[in-house]
């Protein structure tokens, strides 16, 4: 097999270092007053990891990094399944 896999269904802080290290740059640059708790947080991503839109920590539908739109309090899933979700 040729060039690294890409895992389809993770997240990008369980991908490569760089790839890590790029969404932590982007998560260190929202305010605090801006983001959800940690727990409505890994709620979210708990939900990306199951959608079959997810592909390589990027939602298809939207184009989003996951790890970033779930981390906001405005951000929200375009296909709605953070709705059920006890966190908004």
């Amino acid at each position: 097999m040729d060039g690294p896999r890409i895992c389809k269904k993770c997240l990008l802080r369980e991908m490569a270092e760089a790839d890590r290290e790029q969404i932590q740059s982007y998560i260190d640059a929202i305010k605090m007053r801006d983001r959800v708790d940690p727990s409505c947080y890994e709620q979210r991503l708990a939900l990306c990891k199951q959608c079959e839109k997810l592909f390589a920590g990027t939602c298809q539908s939207c184009g989003c990094y996951v790890e970033i739109r779930a981390l906001l309090k405005n951000g929200r899933c375009p296909n709605r399944v953070w709705e059920r979700s006890i966190c908004r």
